[in-house]
């Protein structure tokens, strides 16, 4: 079946009921991961699909709630079976990340391969493609683009566009009110869009400057909604929600100031089939 998976729907802060941010889209045959929050293997595991299952991995910008789980999803890919390169894709500073974190781990693994003699050694080979303009990967009936957000001062910050056959489906990754992402979002069948909820302001572990900066570089969802109407998408699913707790129907009735179409609060293993 093809279809769209939220894995995980939180944030920084821990959540049972939400974990760290990652979706995957399933599409004739192949598998697509977007971000690896934490937790992302045992979501994968709740949906049926081993890591090793796992084609591509699209990161959307370098903050460690989206990438924690990384190294996870590349040794317990190869647990799993994987025969093949290990692919990611991602912002300038991914292929540094990931090498720091493979060197930290280079003894262990060795150990580990030696030990356990597995046959499939061509999974733990890796391939990490960081985007300098735009990232655009053709198969048969797939087409996927980057999209440049503004999540400043994290940079660059990306969201992605997936072209599946006549279906248009777009991840915001973390950004502000994006014209960019707005354009490419025009008539989507369905936008998977973050959203800054509010903050209560907690002195034993913020300053007043915490609840400025970290709104001032998510999106509202005043202009979620604008966003969406604008670009007419025929769903908005809402995921990445900061605080991972929060009334749901005031969040809904803030969006539907300015769109009146199809609003879902996304949640940890919803699916949706395209």
């Amino acid at each position: 079946m093809n279809k769209v998976t939220l894995l995980g729907t939180g944030c920084p802060s821990p959540s049972h009921l939400r974990y760290g941010p990652s979706s995957l889209v399933s599409f004739e045959g192949k598998n697509y991961l977007i971000d690896a929050g934490s937790g992302v293997t045992q979501r994968l595991s709740e949906v049926g699909i081993k890591p090793g299952e796992i084609d591509y991995i699209l990161i959307t910008h370098l903050h460690s709630d989206h990438i924690v789980d990384l190294y996870q999803i590349f040794i317990s890919g190869w647990h799993t079976g994987r025969e093949t390169q290990f692919k990611v894709y991602g912002p300038k500073g991914i292929k540094k990340y990931f090498n720091k974190i493979f060197e930290a781990y280079k003894e262990e693994l060795h150990l580990r391969k030696e030990w356990e003699k597995r046959p499939n050694k061509d999974g733990l080979m890796y391939e990490i493609t960081e985007i300098s303009d735009e990232l655009i990967i053709e198969l048969d009936n797939t087409v996927i683009r980057s999209v440049k957000v503004d999540h400043h001062p994290v940079e660059p910050a990306y969201g992605y566009k997936f072209s599946l056959g006549s279906k248009n489906i777009i991840f915001s990754g973390d950004t502000r009110y994006c014209e960019a992402l707005e354009t490419s979002a025009n008539n989507a069948d369905l936008l998977i869009h973050e959203v800054f909820v509010d903050l209560d302001y907690d002195p034993r572990r913020m300053t007043k400057g915490t609840v400025d900066n970290i709104k001032d570089y998510h999106t509202s969802p005043e202009e979620i909604g604008l966003l969406a109407k604008n670009a007419q998408v025929k769903k908005l699913v809402l995921n990445h929600f900061v605080p991972p707790i929060f009334d749901e129907n005031a969040l809904v009735k803030r969006i539907t100031k300015n769109f009146d179409g199809d609003i879902v609060i996304g949640k940890d293993l919803m699916q949706f089939e395209i």
